[in-house]
């Protein structure tokens, strides 16, 4: 004669529980997955997964149409200063080359190499300001011990001296977000 721990009426239960908790969790996931492929609009994601954010990290230019179409309020197909928010109105205002009132994707493309340039140019100005004897590399002498402490992972063949390019070459690795 075996004991059992739990009545027949017991390990039905348990059995329908356990059932389910196992299909609630896979209709669960299943409107999970459903969700996420819709981004929460009810609209499928057919496009390829969006770039912008690696795009800003790097410093790249977003792509344009996609902007224009995102921003554009009345749907005309045009991006006028005067729907995007007010912030950009005055970082993208300056990008109206032809001062028409409308952003085309070449005055935005251009608009953005430009501040690739500006921002490339800044960087260099820093980096010969901060190079005091001027023989091309910065030191722990000429950054000072905080600096360098922030700096030195670039510092890629470890001689503790950093040039310009070592510098540009680890700004993308130290930008990316932490792990989750």
């Amino acid at each position: 004669m075996t004991l059992s721990l739990f009545s027949n009426t017991a390990h039905s239960a348990i059995r329908r529980f356990v059932l389910g908790s196992f299909l609630a969790t896979a209709v669960l996931a299943g409107s999970g997955a459903a969700y996420a492929a819709t981004r929460g609009n009810g609209a499928a994601d057919t496009q390829a997964p969006r770039q912008d954010k690696d795009a800003r990290r790097d410093h790249r230019p977003r792509d344009p149409a996609r902007l224009i179409k995102r921003l554009d309020k009345n749907g005309d197909g045009k991006l006028a200063v005067a729907e995007l928010p007010e912030k950009a109105q005055k970082r993208l205002g300056k990008a109206d080359t032809n001062k028409d009132g409308t952003l085309s994707a070449e005055e935005l493309k251009a608009h953005a190499e430009q501040r690739t340039k500006a921002r490339a140019a800044k960087q260099q100005a820093r980096f010969v300001r901060s190079d005091k004897n001027g023989d091309g590399f910065l030191t722990r002498d000429e950054v000072g011990d905080k600096r360098w402490e922030r700096v030195k992972a670039a510092d890629a063949n470890r001689d503790n001296k950093l040039t310009a390019d070592e510098l540009r070459a680890a700004r993308p690795a130290r930008k990316q977000p932490a792990a989750r």
